[in-house]
């Protein structure tokens, strides 16, 4: 399908902000989301840092409201997963796995990230048998029980402190020696009661048979132990989602699109924004900023074309 003057990929916070200020241009702009419109954000149940919601917003609620305003200002949205991107001198090409292609002159890729697996044995066996990566969308089986958190981030810490009204004990389990989580997060986490913080613990395996029976952990001077737990949250960062990119464009060793400071690839007319790009903190207000940025950039691109 030809006539688009942009296609965004993806429909997180960095997409629909950049298909809002496109729309509102009123060029006629797709985007193109394989999964939920809102992307992983829907599922974060509080958000505290974005500005304008001084008692939080929920994930669902920010996002939803992003896709109704980028709806109302004219922004087509269509399901589909994107496969492959061709650049062409005239135009860039998107094909989507069903077969259906979509062309224009400019592209804005802003497909965020997934959850890194943590790569240890018993977890690919036990993935949906104890093992999640949403405390807010799977944390309601783990009532009255245990669980690890393995990740000391914010998102790690948000989703212990989640488990920790829902389950009898947490434990969170971080490799470094320090957690990396926001200080304000780390002051409810170690005032919790039911959540214990082990820091410089390395996860050896998950075990169990036929569900997660607990997890073996490796500390500094002592031997390796086995936690009794039902369940274990995975939050040990992020891995971008450009594996149909490689050999379009140049990515960073994280596996991320390097950008200008106007969210221009090394490609004429291509552009990335969000958690994709190189160097981003994996912020929503900064997905939404560099949406933004993307979106001017390629108003201007269009208006010189």
């Amino acid at each position: 399908m030809s006539g688009y003057d942009a296609i965004i990929i993806g429909g997180g916070p960095a997409g629909l902000t950049a298909g809002l200020y496109l729309a509102r241009a009123r060029r006629r702009v797709i985007l193109l989301e394989k999964e939920t419109f809102g992307g992983p954000v829907i599922n974060y149940e509080r958000i505290e840092n974005y500005p304008g919601f001084s008692e939080g917003v929920s994930g669902c609620e920010l996002v939803t409201q992003m896709a109704e305003q980028a709806a109302n200002a004219g922004l087509q949205m269509e399901m589909g997963e994107v496969v492959e991107v061709e650049n062409f001198t005239s135009c860039r090409s998107v094909v989507c796995s069903d077969g259906t292609t979509y062309t224009a002159p400019i592209v804005i890729i802003a497909g965020g990230a997934h959850p890194k697996s943590m790569n240890v044995p018993g977890e690919d066996r036990l993935k949906g048998k104890g093992i999640i990566h949403c405390a807010f969308c799977d944390g309601g089986q783990f009532v009255d029980k245990v669980v690890a958190v393995c990740g000391g981030g914010d998102a790690g810490i948000s989703g212990a402190l989640y488990l920790a009204q829902l389950c009898t004990k947490v434990y969170v389990l971080e490799f470094m020696p320090k957690l990396n989580a926001s200080a304000i997060l780390q002051e409810r986490a170690a005032a919790n009661p039911k959540i214990e913080i082990m820091t410089a613990t390395t996860v050896v395996s998950i075990v169990g048979e036929n569900s997660v029976e607990g997890i073996e952990i490796s500390r500094a001077g002592a031997e390796k132990t086995v936690l009794p737990v039902d369940g274990v949250l995975v939050h040990v960062g992020v891995q971008a989602n450009t594996d149909y990119l490689e050999g379009l464009l140049t990515l960073d060793e994280q596996g991320r699109i390097k950008v200008n400071q106007r969210m221009e690839t090394e490609v004429p007319y291509i552009l990335a924004a969000g958690d994709i790009r190189g160097g981003s903190p994996n912020q929503v207000v900064i997905a939404a900023g560099d949406g933004a940025i993307a979106g001017i950039t390629a108003e201007r691109l269009l208006q010189q074309l």
